[in-house]
C-alpha cells in the first residue's frame, strides 16, 4: 500500500501528475489517495522530490546514477543471456533464490496479485518432471502414432506441422530416456496468479525475464519453462501438491540452476524485420 508522511510532504503535486490511474489529489494541504483505484505502480513514490511516498512505509532511496550500466555492459548482457538446459546438481541456496526472485516486483505488471511458488524439493520436481514426460508421451502417441491418427492429427494441425516436425526428435528422446527435462534444474520458480484478471500471462513473463537477468549477473543460468506451464496447469496432482487454488493459474514457470555449460560467442547478425511508417501503402497496413 502507498503511504504518504504529510510531515514530510510539501504539496508540490508532482505525485498527483504523474499519476495515470486519477486516484491522488490534494485536499486542505494533503495528498489523498483512493484505494479503490490505485493500482500500486508506484510511480509516485518515484518521482516524489522530498520521499514523503513509500510502500508500506519503507522510504524509497535516490538512484545512483553512476550504477546505471553502459549501453555497451547492456549490449553484453543481452547477448549473453541464453536459454541454459544443462545444469549441475549443486543446490541453490534458499537466500539466494529469494533475492532473485524479489526483482520479479520491478517488472511492469497489470497483475498486482501474483504470488510465487519456490520448488527445490527433489520429490516435487520428481513429480513435476514425470507429469511433463507422461503429456509428453500421449501427445507423441496422438500426433505421431498410428498412420491414420498422424494424418488426421497432421490435417488438424497444419499450420503449425513443422514446428511439430522439429520438435520430434526432442520428445522421442525424452521418452528414451524416461525424463522429460535432460537435466532437471535445482530449483523452479512459478509465478501463480488469478486466471480472471486479464494480461497476467504476459505480466508473469515480465517478471520471469527480470528474474532470469539478475540470476545471470550472479552466476546461475536459467530457462523459461512457459511451454510446460499448461501441462502442470492440467496435471491434478502437480496442482493438489503445489495447493493451487480454484481460479489459480501457473502464468510463468521458471529453472533456475548452476550452467553445466558456458557459452563463449556473442550471436552477432541476428535482427528482427523493421518496417518504418513510410514503408506501405495504407492498403497494404490495412489488408
Amino acid at each position: 500500500m502507498i503511504t504518504v508522511d504529510n510531515d514530510t510532504c510539501t504539496e508540490c503535486g508532482s505525485c498527483v501528475e504523474v499519476c495515470h490511474e486519477h486516484c491522488m489529489e490534494l485536499v486542505d494541504g494533503a495528498v489523498v489517495i483512493d484505494y479503490e483505484t490505485c493500482s500500486t505502480c508506484t510511480q509516485c513514490i518515484a518521482i516524489c522530490p522530498q520521499q514523503a511516498l513509500s510502500w508500506d512505509h519503507t522510504p524509497p532511496v535516490a538512484f545512483d546514477r553512476a550504477l546505471l550500466p553502459s549501453a555497451q555492459q547492456l549490449d553484453e548482457l543481452f547477448k549473453e543471456r541464453r536459454t541454459v538446459r544443462d545444469f549441475t546438481p549443486a543446490t541453490i541456496d534458499r537466500e539466494k533464490l529469494e533475492e532473485i526472485v524479489a526483482y520479479g516486483a520491478y517488472a511492469p505488471t497489470h497483475n498486482f496479485n501474483f504470488r510465487l511458488i519456490l520448488i527445490d524439493d527433489e520429490e516435487l520436481l520428481a513429480l513435476i518432471d514425470r507429469a511433463i514426460l507422461r503429456f509428453v508421451g500421449r501427445f507423441h502417441r496422438l500426433v505421431f502414432g498410428p498412420e491414420l491418427l498422424g494424418r488426421i492429427a497432421k490435417a488438424l494441425a497444419a499450420a503449425h506441422w513443422p514446428e511439430l516436425v522439429r520438435a520430434r526428435p526432442k520428445l522421442e528422446r525424452a521418452l528414451e530416456g524416461g525424463r522429460a527435462f535432460r537435466s532437471m534444474p535445482p530449483a523452479i520458480v512459478l509465478v501463480v496468479g488469478d486466471r480472471r484478471v486479464p494480461l497476467s500471462e504476459a505480466s508473469a513473463q515480465y517478471a520471469v525475464y527480470n528474474m532470469t537477468l539478475y540470476a545471470q549477473v550472479i552466476g546461475l543460468g536459467a530457462r523459461n519453462l512457459v511451454g510446460n506451464q499448461m501441462i502442470l496447469n492440467r496435471s491434478k496432482a502437480v496442482r493438489t501438491r503445489l495447493q493451487l487454488g480454484k481460479h489459480e493459474r501457473i502464468f510463468g514457470t521458471l529453472g533456475l540452476g548452476y550452467p553445466a555449460v558456458r557459452f563463449s560467442n556473442k550471436v552477432r547478425g541476428r535482427a528482427l524485420p523493421i518496417q518504418w511508417n513510410e514503408g506501405a501503402s495504407h492498403a497494404q497496413l490495412v489488408s
